[in-house]
């Protein structure tokens, strides 16, 4: 069976356990609300300081923060928490006994899910884009065919860099107990530093520097920069090598991991 079939075969499975399971789904994407909290919390701000802060009108802020949602949604990932019931109740077991990794399950059924995320927001995304002033025609002047062409390979970029940074994480539950609070630490970091909680733009200029290089920007903010006309082409190209260079860098390092762990793996049924 070829490798295409295959993801044919755990998308079908990971859809219908979607159908069943949807009401967890739409619980999961609770936590994406953060970006809608944060953008009346900035709109208030920005109308409070002449309509405008830091360089981001309440325009930008909506466009910044209902456009981030979809991506919010696309790069989502929970495998780390699937990765670590299945370690320490030793489902992954029968999972091993398959032709094939069991990441592959994980991607397949990550790629899935998003299809009723997006049913969701995209709606809600351009129903507050269409009723802010303005916000329409600013994203039409700003999103060039160009643009948004970079920005979809940016956000693929970043959904790797998610991915394999939070299956990392995961798999120290072949060596601990306490995956969760590995989890929760990381996505303390994420939202923080990625652009979530506030614009990468508006962090201090120290921190501005350090973010650029580490893999944080490119898992949310770097996208948006993009198709808001944030960043001008020099910057877009060495933005995406970085990006690039994070993605495979925790591609590796979850094949080398694996490796090491698998070896020692044990637990019920292995």
């Amino acid at each position: 069976m070829s490798l295409v079939r295959k993801y044919a075969s755990y998308a079908k499975a990971s859809w219908a356990g979607m159908l069943e399971y949807r009401a967890q789904i739409l619980l999961w994407m609770l936590g994406s609300a953060i970006l809608v909290v944060m953008l009346m919390v900035w709109t208030g701000v920005s109308e409070d300081n002449g309509g405008q802060v830091g360089g981001f009108s309440t325009v930008d802020f909506t466009l910044y923060y209902m456009i981030g949602l979809i991506v919010r949604n696309l790069t989502a990932v929970w495998a780390s928490w699937e990765l670590d019931f299945a370690i320490r109740e030793g489902t992954l077991s029968p999972q091993l006994l398959r032709p094939i990794n069991p990441i592959h399950n994980h991607i397949a059924a990550n790629w899935v899910e998003k299809s009723l995320r997006l049913a969701i927001v995209v709606p809600l995304a351009v129903l507050v884009i269409a009723l802010t002033p303005g916000a329409a025609t600013a994203l039409a002047s700003s999103a060039t065919v160009g643009r948004i062409a970079l920005a979809a390979l940016a956000v693929f970029g970043a959904w790797v860099i998610v991915f394999f940074a939070d299956y990392l994480i995961g798999m120290t539950a072949f060596w601990t107990s306490q995956t969760s609070a590995f989890i929760q630490g990381w996505y303390g970091l994420r939202v923080v530093l990625s652009g979530t909680a506030a614009p990468v733009q508006l962090f201090p200029a120290a921190l501005q520097g350090a973010l650029h290089w580490l893999p944080f920007r490119y898992m949310l903010s770097f996208p948006l920069e993009i198709l808001l006309g944030k960043v001008d082409s020099p910057q877009v190209i060495e933005g995406l090598l970085i990006q690039a260079a994070w993605g495979l860098f925790f591609m590796a390092l979850c094949a080398i991991v694996w490796r090491i762990a698998i070896r020692s793996y044990s637990a019920v049924g292995a």
